[in-house]
C-alpha cells in the first residue's frame, strides 16, 4: 500500500474541497452584491444610472479574476504541500 500516495490524495481532495469553497462564497457574494445594486438601480431616478454604473464594482470580469487567483492560489498550496512530503516518510499503522 502506497501510504504517501494514499495521503497526497487526501491532502489534495481536502485543498481542493476548500478551494471550491471559496469559489462558492465569490459567486454567493457576488449575487448578493447584484441584488442589492439592483434594489438600488430601481429606487433612483434614471438621471442617476451613469453614475450607479460607474460604482458597479462586482461585474463578470471582476468575479473572473477573482476566481483565477481563488484557483493560483489552491494549485499553489496543492503544490507546496505535495513539496513538503519530500521531508517525510509515511507510514501507516492498521489497527485490527
Amino acid at each position: 500500500m502506497d501510504a504517501e500516495g494514499i495521503f497526497k490524495k487526501h491532502c489534495q481532495r481536502n485543498t481542493v474541497t476548500l478551494f471550491k469553497g471559496f469559489l462558492m462564497m465569490l459567486e454567493d457574494l457576488q449575487k448578493e452584491h447584484q441584488i442589492n445594486f439592483d434594489k438600488l438601480r430601481n429606487s433612483l431616478p434614471e438621471e442617476y444610472s451613469s453614475l450607479l454604473e460607474q460604482g458597479d464594482y462586482f461585474c463578470d470580469d471582476k468575479l473572473q479574476h477573482l476566481r483565477k487567483r481563488t484557483l493560483d492560489i489552491g494549485n499553489e498550496a496543492i503544490r507546496n504541500i505535495e513539496g513538503e512530503f519530500e521531508n517525510f516518510t509515511i507510514n501507516f499503522t492498521f489497527n485490527n
